[in-house]
């Protein structure tokens, strides 16, 4: 192989602006992370990965690992602009691709023949095999801070999203970031407060189950419960109460969040376990939230009997059962172990003491609506 030839190329290779825009193009086309790095630091990488290629070409070998200093410098870079390290390497793997293609085409011009352009290629891709293992080995180095001021990163961002306090601009970054497509419909979730053990737990079992039914979830701990988005209905787990938000757009994560807290404090008056949307409690959702409406539900239902001391205890669960049984006087009087009369006395004694119908809807309205805001579970048959 002519020396001469390679080193006219080489030249003509360095001072190729043709080669920039096209590079760029397709990194970002190729890996959607490349979006976040601003195009200037894009062409300075290019420029750097170009003159790196060349002096190998011109050299005939690989330099050894420890002398690629621009593998470090890009990993870095890239790292705190937030690209992950496979896609680091991916782009660089497309830069040499695209170098690679841009010597194919002018080699003819300078009088390299075919075989030495394949010569010149694969001396290329081992270029791109020691890049990579520097490159690694950067991460390895730096990756445990870096992870950590990414996780950082990632957990404002998501507290940003559920706020409603991003900008377009960071939303559309974050999105790109954390692989969201911005037309995926998205709800918000959040759960009961956990122990730190408890937490890691559930964020492994809810990753796995998101995993298996392919779906986008970014779940972190907060305050001693997860918080995050979904793009379906959350994975039960055994033990863990999950409240949902409404799904939708993600302009409408905060206003999904802001239901789902709801759906959470109503779905603790009565559930250890268990996922809960909006849907699920429908009218329940708004208990928590009415302190002054359930303290006169209590007044009106609860009170009258419990002053009459243990009898009217036994009334108060006997209406639990008849409502959770739905009415049905047989199913409820099996229930509690009581005969069919007895509870027909109770139900009576009931309506005595309070003045209200067990016939009258508003009644039965407000009797489930005090019942809910109690956290006992009702016997069920």
């Amino acid at each position: 192989m002519s020396d001469d030839r390679v080193r006219e190329l080489t030249a003509a290779l360095e001072h190729d602006e043709g080669l920039v825009d096209p590079t760029i193009k397709r990194v970002r086309r190729e890996i959607p992370a490349y979006e976040v790095v601003p195009t200037e630091a894009l062409v300075t990488s290019i420029h750097r990965n170009v003159v790196l290629a060349c002096r190998t070409l011109r050299a005939g070998v690989v330099p050894p690992s420890s002398e690629i200093w621009q593998a470090e410098r890009t990993t870095l870079e890239r790292l705190w602009q937030g690209v992950p390290i496979e896609d680091i390497m991916g782009g660089f793997r497309i830069c040499i691709a695209s170098i690679q293609d841009r010597l194919v085409d002018r080699a003819q011009e300078f009088g390299v023949d075919h075989p030495e352009s394949l010569t010149l290629t694969s001396l290329l891709w081992k270029l791109s095999d020691v890049f990579s293992a520097r490159a690694a080995s950067a991460y390895r180095e730096y990756g445990l801070s870096h992870a950590v001021a990414d996780r950082r990163r990632r957990d404002e961002w998501l507290a940003g999203l559920l706020a409603g306090t991003l900008s377009p601009t960071q939303i559309e970054q974050g999105c790109i970031r954390y692989h969201v497509r911005r037309d995926t419909r998205l709800r918000a979730v959040c759960t009961a407060t956990l122990s730190e053990a408890e937490l890691d737990q559930a964020l492994n079992l809810i990753n796995q189950g998101c995993r298996r039914s392919n779906m986008v979830l970014l779940l972190v701990p907060s305050q001693g419960r997860l918080v995050g988005i979904v793009s379906g209905p959350p994975p039960a787990v055994p033990g863990l109460l999950v409240a949902a938000g409404p799904e939708g757009p993600l302009g409408r994560v905060a206003a999904s969040f802001s239901v789902a807290n709801d759906v959470l404090a109503a779905a603790r008056l009565r559930h250890d376990e268990g996922v809960h949307t909006l849907e699920s409690l429908g009218w329940r959702v708004a208990v928590p939230r009415a302190a002054d409406v359930t303290a006169l539900m209590r007044a009106r239902y609860l009170q009258p009997l419990r002053d009459t001391g243990a009898f009217g205890e036994e009334v108060v669960e006997s209406l639990r059962c008849y409502l959770a049984n739905g009415r049905n006087i047989p199913r409820t009087a099996e229930a509690l172990h009581v005969h069919v009369n007895t509870l027909r006395y109770r139900l009576a004694r009931f309506e005595e003491l309070t003045g209200r119908s067990l016939d009258d809807t508003d009644t039965l309205v407000e009797l489930s609506w005090a019942f809910h805001a109690e956290t006992a579970a009702p016997p069920v048959s």
